[in-house]
């Protein structure tokens, strides 16, 4: 029995790392080669009942499991810190308009306005893993500009803090945002940003999204699992529409109709709220 479950946690351990979804190489998994001495041993010591058999096969399960966990925590095999990337894209002539999507499956998300006066359009300060890889693309059609950002490969982590994605944009054009978060807190202060569009989509973690104080565009924030609030800027008025998930949702200030300018024209506002406590709140003037 023993030496058919070597066999078996062999051939998926390689196929996991070769497939990427196992954050190990073919180096990591060949440090784990005295396992097998442990597994025949297990089987010549208790292989002679059923009882024993089942008891082996418990015992060189859980010995994989801490092995494994030993070498995907950074530090114990050898792992390095976070590697940092940055990325600047050039504010160019008769750009009016950019698309711009980010997916992280893990990492803490901070976005906000670049200070003026800047020369780029787009900056972004990233960490990663060292078996991560940022995939940074970025296409000119006409007056919009296309960007493009994700990670992809090795992103789990045992301890230690998450990588920070800081993403910074320019005042100037007008944005339409899809920003999808995996696990890992996030930050995204809109304010001061002119937009068409934007989508949220939040998943495990907290995260707080601070609207653009200009009106006139369409915010959809699909809450995960975990905390989201949303800050609404004081005169801004609002046209909320929420769809209820399993968690608390809780409301404040928008009912105060006094304090929203009627020169802005409405956002509109759709939160999907998923798992946990989602907060919509009217910011103080």
């Amino acid at each position: 029995m023993i030496p058919g479950l070597i066999l078996v946690a062999i051939g998926l351990l390689w196929l996991l790392a070769e497939l990427g979804v196992l954050p190990l190489s073919l180096a990591d998994l060949w440090r784990l080669w005295p396992l097998i001495l442990v597994g025949f041993g297990l089987e010549l010591l208790l292989g002679s009942t059923p009882r024993g058999r089942r008891l082996a096969a418990a015992i060189f399960a859980a010995l994989l499991a801490a092995a494994l966990f030993w070498l995907a925590w950074p530090g114990s095999a050898g792992r390095g810190a976070f590697i940092r990337e940055t990325y600047s894209v050039p504010l160019e002539t008769g750009l009016e308009r950019v698309r711009l999507r980010v997916n992280v499956p893990v990492a803490r998300l901070d976005l906000a306005r670049l200070p003026q006066p800047d020369t780029a359009v787009f900056r972004a300060d990233l960490e990663r893993l060292p078996r991560q890889r940022i995939v940074f693309t970025r296409k000119r059609r006409g007056d919009r500009l296309d960007i493009e950002i994700a990670s992809r490969g090795r992103h789990l982590r045992f301890r230690g803090t998450s990588p920070i994605w800081k993403l910074r944009l320019h005042p100037a054009p007008t944005y339409d945002l899809w920003l999808k978060t995996g696990v890992g807190a996030g930050r995204l202060d809109l304010r001061g940003l002119r937009l068409q569009t934007v989508v949220v989509e939040a998943g495990v973690g907290s995260l707080e999204v601070y609207l653009s104080e200009q009106g006139g565009y369409e915010a959809r924030i699909e809450g995960g699992v975990g905390a989201l609030t949303v800050y609404v800027p004081p005169a801004l008025p609002v046209n909320l529409q929420v769809e209820r998930g399993v968690g608390r949702v809780e409301i404040a200030g928008l009912d105060d109709l006094a304090a929203v300018n009627p020169t802005l024209e409405p956002v509109r506002l759709v939160i999907e709220s998923g798992v946990g406590q989602v907060t919509v709140r009217r910011l103080e003037p």
